[in-house]
């Protein structure tokens, strides 16, 4: 459509160059010409609002059908939980003993996640997997540094407190190779990833992303306003 408008403004323009050769011609015609020019110019601009929205979409797209639980989770999930299960803890660095992102079970999974759901994009993968654990599975609320659960203890029970849910949502990011930490405020922890072609929009000063899988009503890259402020400390996966 843009290089319909670029064609009908030459035309115009060889019309009028040509009108200015001529030895005649009617004033009525040299009054139209800035009407004309109006028309083509509007005619751009209703291309460009059309075309902006398109390519915003191409390069932030959103995940679309994204699976439930039932539809990726491995069938011998329950033999997983008890050859890899969570662990009690007491120290933040035991996050780091939960992570099996090369396991083919959390591979595949994220992959049937992110591949149904998106089309070749790193940051629509993330937001797929976000989502996916985000609408999955429920926030149980649990003592803290008392137990971490295992992403197969959380895929077998369908729910964790905060510490297992983080976990869970790291390993699926991390299985399709996105950089992942893990964020830890007083009572609380989420994961950040790292994609560098994201929305500015979705970063933190440093260039991380939030995602908060504990928080219901928090959209890739939000975290609950109560802690948008309060001091941060940080588990790098490697």
């Amino acid at each position: 459509m843009i290089k319909d408008a670029e064609h009908a403004l030459k035309e115009l323009e060889k019309k009028h160059a040509h009108r200015g050769v001529e030895k005649i011609k009617p004033a009525i015609d040299e009054r139209r010409n800035p009407f004309a020019y109006l028309i083509v110019l509007i005619l751009i601009l209703i291309i460009i609002m059309m075309a902006v929205p398109y390519y915003g979409v191409k390069l932030d797209p959103a995940p679309k059908n994204i699976p439930a639980l039932a539809d990726v989770v491995p069938y011998h999930v329950d033999s997983l939980a008890q050859e890899m299960p969570g662990i009690k803890s007491s120290m933040r660095s035991d996050f780091l003993n939960l992570l099996y992102p090369a396991h083919q079970s959390i591979r595949n999974m994220a992959a049937k996640i992110a591949t149904s759901s998106c089309q070749q994009s790193e940051i629509c993968y993330s937001k797929a997997l976000f989502y996916f654990v985000r609408d999955n599975f429920q926030y149980i609320a649990d003592p803290p540094n008392d137990y971490l659960e295992s992403p197969f203890d959380t895929m077998q029970t369908g729910g964790a407190d905060c510490d297992g849910l983080s976990i869970l949502l790291a390993n699926l990011e991390m299985g399709i190779g996105i950089p992942t930490r893990f964020a830890f405020i007083p009572g609380h922890s989420y994961v950040q990833v790292k994609i560098d072609a994201a929305s500015k929009k979705y970063k933190e000063e440093d260039g991380w992303i939030s995602l908060d899988p504990a928080c219901k009503h928090c959209e890739f890259g939000e975290v609950p306003y109560s802690t948008m402020n309060k001091n941060k400390e940080y588990l790098y996966t490697n």
